[in-house]
């Protein structure tokens, strides 16, 4: 989720983790991710309220692809909501 100048930059990246352990409610700051959109195994939810910074060099060792713009969108609200940018 970090923007590209801070990709370039940093030794750091800042992510959403993803999981494919979820009910059929999700909340606000939840998004379901089908894995047919994607380079997913399974369907998965990105969980944009755990957020956090890691290493580039010791945590990334390939790029598995990126989701959907339509999707992006989705985790961008997902994030203000997480953080308290948008009133849910």
């Amino acid at each position: 989720m970090q923007n590209d100048v801070g990709n370039a930059n940093a030794p750091t990246t800042i992510v959403v983790p993803f999981t494919t352990s979820f009910g059929e409610q999700l909340y606000p700051f939840e998004v379901l991710v089908p894995a047919e959109e994607c380079a997913l195994r399974e369907d998965s939810v990105a969980l944009c309220s755990q957020i956090r910074t890691i290493s580039t060099e010791h945590r990334i060792n390939e790029n598995l692809g990126s989701i959907p713009h339509d999707r992006i969108d989705e985790v961008d609200t997902a994030l203000e909501y997480s953080l308290g940018l948008t009133e849910i």
